[in-house]
């Protein structure tokens, strides 16, 4: 009989009338941290042998197992060496995809509960969690002897995969298949065609194959939610009368569909899933550059909480194969796109709102290589850009635009920490500043050919939008991080140096910029432009002005300075942000008394003073002394001007780090 150990005798005896006597217990020791992290390393260690035979031929996996069972470990890329046959590739990059397969930690899954626990959790000890690798916990088994798919291999199927629902997505149409939730059809095309053509390219946030194909049978991939996020969000870019409740107000566009997601809103946060971490983060960026700040660092948190919820910041290319419960090709590409979709806007709101990253470099354990190219040749055109008449279109480009814009989200996080957000000694950050800095030139250097542009280049064509502020981005990420270090002064620094050196990055920073700036505005118009673009032009304005206060309004820096506030102007009548922008622009040359005539003709090699007083540089950041303004410095700028810049009682800080200021009531 079995003793339940109730006291002073137990039920079984008490029931059958027997003395009790229970017998004695052997009191296991708690294993040790030292213990627990051997035997993580042995597990470690074996999964690694096991995806390693998995990629390896018969007589080879055979000789494998029996080195393993002698010394408990083998050489594999040996073994295929010996056999003369490397499947799925060669043996690097079999090596590279068996570590990307390896979690950090042993972080457990559960396909059916949409849910990830880390070994610290009380759900971690639920069987069905623990021994994650088993077929009763979602997950698919190994199979033994069977090679699992290449990288090579994925991305041919998940680029095949999206062709063909391509077509489907016709066909679907025709057939009246499409949920629009109510919204008439040739509305809801209109508006998706919007955000194929614009939106969608600046951080790849949707995947159209698997949206379009669950949004014709109500699948998982598709929610209401999600659908009226992408109407909201592109409501602004369309001319129809019905997207707008007040026609003479722009600020209302979409908001019909705003009301619809706030209804649907409500069951939505009950479970974390992929279509609302997406809604999350398109109705994150569409308030963002409405103005309203708190609503979109919580909309972003949400998704963020449910990205962490879910594991998605856990490779999960181990689970593709065909077994039940194993992902596809196309599965696998959603979740590593929203991923780092969610990653890179966290670090834009972030420096924009001047807070600490949430999503950290160290909670990513996604590779940036993504499977589905169909975007990438397939040709693009100015639908989005009413107006545009004589681009002749180009390929889009969107994959390797996308990975690129994945590394430099990177540097832009380590930057936002180490120079910002951290509060240590100058040293520290000047040892930061050096490694930054060639991080930011070892990502030039290595920038596609096929996206590579140089602004100075004599020629008229251009690459898509979202190529060029790609390399927006780049130059505002080198004024941003050796600015700091010219704001400090020589007297704070151990090597003087390092204050002239960093100041002249900002100078060639800014001059990249606005050339980059220009060939967008000739090309596309900066009317309704990202807002990325706006802030580009003013981290470039803040070093333009500043030369121009030395070397005058007739210098290459004066004619730079009138293109970045005359895109700012052109950008700010739907952008609250970018008002602020321009204000404090025109508040800085105030201080320092840069007069500008924009309608004025500047010749780009008009003989400039070789001296540089950089101590004036200096002294021209935060609350240092300035001469005293003459008055307003701008000319024929409309009366917008006058309404936007502050008044000298005021005057603004010209921050790049948190220039937004964070309103509570946003």
């Amino acid at each position: 009989m079995k003793c339940d150990l109730r006291e002073p005798m137990c039920t079984n005896c008490l029931a059958n009338g027997k003395d009790c006597e229970p017998a004695p217990r052997a009191t296991r020791p708690r294993p040790t941290h030292e213990r627990i992290q051997q035997l993580e390393t042995e597990v470690t260690d074996l999964e690694a042998f096991l995806g390693r035979l998995a990629h390896l031929p018969p007589g080879g996996a055979v000789r494998a197992l029996e080195q393993w069972s002698q010394s408990g470990s083998t050489d594999t890329a040996q073994l295929e060496e010996q056999d003369g046959t490397t499947v799925g590739g060669d043996a690097e990059d079999v090596s590279g995809r068996v570590e990307d397969m390896i979690p950090p930690s042993r972080l457990s899954f559960s396909i059916s509960r949409t849910a990830a626990h880390g070994p610290t959790s009380a759900f971690f000890d639920d069987l069905g969690e623990r021994d994650h690798d088993l077929p009763h916990a979602g997950r698919a088994s190994p199979s033994f002897g069977v090679a699992a798919p290449s990288e090579a291999e994925l991305r041919d199927q998940a680029t095949a995969r999206c062709a063909e629902e391509r077509h489907m997505e016709i066909l679907n149409l025709a057939s009246g298949k499409l949920d629009f939730d109510g919204v008439p059809a040739d509305l809801a095309m209109h508006l998706l065609a919007l955000h194929w053509n614009r939106q969608h390219f600046a951080f790849l946030i949707t995947y159209r194959p698997l949206f379009t194909r669950d949004m014709a049978c109500a699948g998982p991939y598709f929610s209401k939610l999600l659908l009226n996020a992408i109407f909201f969000s592109v409501s602004k870019f369309s001319d129809r009368p019905d997207v707008y409740d007040d026609l003479s107000d722009q600020s209302t566009a979409g908001r019909r569909f705003l009301r619809r997601v706030k209804e649907l809103l409500g069951e939505a946060l009950d479970q974390s899933t992929l279509p609302t971490i997406q809604a999350m983060l398109l109705l994150s960026s569409s308030l963002f550059a409405l103005g309203h700040q708190s609503a979109a660092w919580l909309y972003s948190g949400i998704a963020i909480r449910m990205i962490f919820d879910l594991g998605l910041h856990y490779d999960c290319s181990h689970r593709v194969g065909t077994a039940p419960g194993s992902l596809a090709a196309e599965e696998l590409e959603i979740r590593r796109r929203v991923v780092w979709a969610a990653f890179i806007y966290d670090k834009v709101i972030s420096l924009y709102q001047g807070r600490a990253v949430s999503f950290a470099e160290d909670s990513m354990h996604v590779p940036h290589r993504f499977l589905d190219h169909y975007e990438e040749q397939e040709l693009w055109t100015p639908y989005a850009f009413p107006g545009i008449q004589r681009y002749p279109g180009a390929p889009a480009r969107a994959i390797s635009t996308f990975t690129s814009l994945c590394s430099l989200a990177v540097i832009m996080g380590r930057i936002i920490t180490y120079i910002y957000a951290d509060q240590g000694s100058l040293e520290q950050a000047a040892r930061h500043l050096r490694r930054l800095s060639a991080n930011l030139d070892q990502w030039k250097a290595s920038v596609p050919p096929e996206i590579t542009f140089d602004p100075t280049a004599d020629r008229d064509d251009a690459p898509p939008p979202h190529v060029l502020s790609l390399h927006l981005m780049f130059y505002t990420l080198v004024t941003l991080l050796h600015r700091p270090f010219v704001e400090t002064g020589n007297r704070q620094m151990s090597d003087p140096n390092i204050v002239a050196l960093s100041w002249a990055r900002c100078e060639d920073a800014a001059r990249g910029a606005t050339a980059v700036l220009g060939r967008y505005r000739r090309t596309f118009t900066l009317a309704r432009a990202p807002y990325l673009i706006s802030y580009t032009t003013y981290v470039a304005a803040t070093i333009h002005v500043r030369m121009a206060a030395q070397r005058g309004p007739q210098s290459e820096a004066g004619r730079l300075l009138s293109v970045c506030l005359e895109a700012l102007q052109e950008n700010a009548a739907t952008n609250p942000g970018v008002r602020k922008m321009y204000a404090t622009v025109c508040s800085l040359m105030v201080r320092l008394g840069v007069h500008l005539d924009v309608g004025s003709s500047v010749s780009e090699n008009t003989a400039l003073p070789s001296d540089l007083d950089l101590d004036a540089i200096i002294r021209s950041f935060g609350t240092n002394p300035l001469p005293e303004p003459g008055g307003l410095a701008v000319s024929e700028l409309g009366d917008a001007a006058s309404a936007w810049t502050l008044g000298h009682d005021q005057l603004a800080l010209d921050n790049l780090y948190g220039f937004l200021g964070f309103d509570p009531s946003g």
